[in-house]
């Protein structure tokens, strides 16, 4: 069985129920809200407004992009990996997705990469990075700690990194004779306030589209993601080989443990070039210089 999912806003998800009463099935889970089968395809509305589609759903797809009114158009997307995370870095990739290669992506299983597993991103992203012009930005653990002490915070740090990735791609395609697209970026602060933190840079990429769930907007989004997140990975094995242990990602219990016991066995120098120092965690912990 195949599957795909896609985010929904909450006037996506009223469309489609709507649609799709009439195929209203029995459901047992607390989390979902709405279940349907229409032939042999399985569609689960999350609470959380993630759809699901289980089963040959390329062509229920696209009668579900009809109903929101969403079309193949070519456009750059760009997403950030790694900001909830202790170990490791930054990652921003900006991918430009052309109209015709949609369908394609839909068929590889392309999207949101919080809902695929590490085995999943690591299969599909090299097919992706061979077949979009794309850019990508790993701003290292020992970077990310300087521009904090310079005063920079998360949000700015990502307009940073966002500006210079999409002004790279957006170069690329140029080059390539393609005709401007528009870019798209999941909103993570209000416009107004990204072209503030950027207030000091000279060049600003400023015709941008900022959507909550962009990857429910357009694929570029998504397949941005999957790019980032595998960039991500790679470097976390990176650091994992070189501090002797399986770094844990995210900031909850595990990450503790793992802080703890490289500052008792090595000491806070061994956690500089691997962890952003500024996370809560390591004040938690009273692990310091």
């Amino acid at each position: 069985m195949t599957n795909y999912s896609m985010s929904l806003s909450k006037n996506q998800q009223a469309l489609l129920l709507e649609l799709y009463t009439p195929y209203k099935t029995e459901l047992d889970n607390v989390h979902v809200l709405f279940q349907a089968q229409v032939d042999n395809v399985v569609l689960i509305f999350y609470k959380s407004g993630t759809l699901v589609l289980q089963g040959d759903y390329l062509a229920e797809l696209k009668r579900i992009k009809v109903r929101l009114g969403l079309t193949n158009f070519s456009a750059i997307g760009s997403d950030e990996v790694g900001t909830g995370d202790v170990f490791g870095p930054i990652v921003v990739c900006s991918a430009y997705v052309k109209g015709s290669d949609i369908e394609v992506l839909e068929l590889m299983g392309v999207k949101d990469s919080k809902a695929m597993t590490d085995r999943q991103i690591v299969e599909l992203a090299p097919k992706l990075t061979k077949m979009l012009t794309h850019s990508v930005l790993i701003l290292k653990p020992e970077k990310y700690n300087e521009m904090i002490r310079r005063g920079y915070n998360m949000n700015k740090i990502k307009a940073f990194l966002h500006n210079q990735a999409i002004l790279l791609t957006t170069q690329k395609i140029k080059e390539q004779g393609e005709d401007k697209a528009p870019v798209i970026v999941d909103q993570f602060c209000e416009p107004r306030l990204y072209y503030n933190y950027l207030r000091d840079e000279p060049n600003v990429y400023r015709e941008i589209s900022f959507y909550t769930k962009a990857e429910s907007i357009h694929l570029s989004v998504a397949a941005a993601s999957i790019i980032a997140r595998y960039a991500f990975l790679a470097k976390i094995q990176q650091f994992s080989k070189f501090i002797g242990l399986r770094l844990q990602k995210g900031a909850g219990v595990e990450v503790d443990k793992q802080l703890v016991k490289i500052y008792k066995d090595k000491g806070y120098d061994a956690l500089r070039p691997i962890t952003k120092l500024n996370f809560r965690n390591l004040k938690k912990n009273e692990i310091h210089p």
